[in-house]
């Protein structure tokens, strides 16, 4: 039978730096060896490390939700600007660009909405445009543009209306 002093030593996982991360493998390390070789000195604290064990076990806190985006007034323009980043004919393409551009530019949009906005352009048929934001004023969606543009992509400054991707 093979134990788990038999297995081959491997490197640990650095612990991060955090004084609350340094304390807790200085405490797992110090259980750990008294476990093996005083086990009488941890029946003094059970209670606590019963208690640890639980808090530990139970999921985190929700994270409050995000303060909801201002809503279009009825039948105008958006208070919000946004950034025009493609054209597609089906929401599905659109859904894939989205999730592209958002490899491409992870910090630029990870806080980001994504909506999508009907555009009829004649002979050339209907788009639907896939825009990003919002962005608080114009002079940040057009650093934002510059961004993508830096990278080659294409980028234009618009109003952030249209119906959120994916609903």
């Amino acid at each position: 039978m093979t134990t788990r002093e038999d297995l081959p030593l491997q490197p640990a996982a650095p612990v991060a730096q955090s004084s609350s991360a340094q304390m807790a493998a200085r405490l797992a390390a110090d259980l750990d060896h008294r476990s093996r070789y005083d086990p009488a000195a941890l029946d003094a604290v059970e209670d606590e490390m019963r208690t640890l064990a639980l808090r530990l076990a139970a999921p985190p806190e929700p994270l409050p939700e995000p303060d909801p985006v201002a809503p279009d007034p009825e039948g105008g323009q958006s208070l919000f600007h946004a950034i025009h980043l493609a054209s597609y004919r089906v929401e599905e393409n659109a859904v894939s660009g989205w999730q592209s551009l958002q490899a491409l530019f992870p910090d630029l949009l990870a806080s980001r909405t994504a909506r999508l906005e009907a555009a009829d352009l004649g002979s050339r048929g209907q788009y639907l445009r896939l825009k990003a934001g919002p962005f608080d004023t114009e002079a940040d969606a057009r650093a934002a543009c510059r961004e993508v543009e830096a990278a080659g992509g294409w980028c234009a400054v618009t109003d952030f209306t249209g119906q959120t991707l994916g609903r």
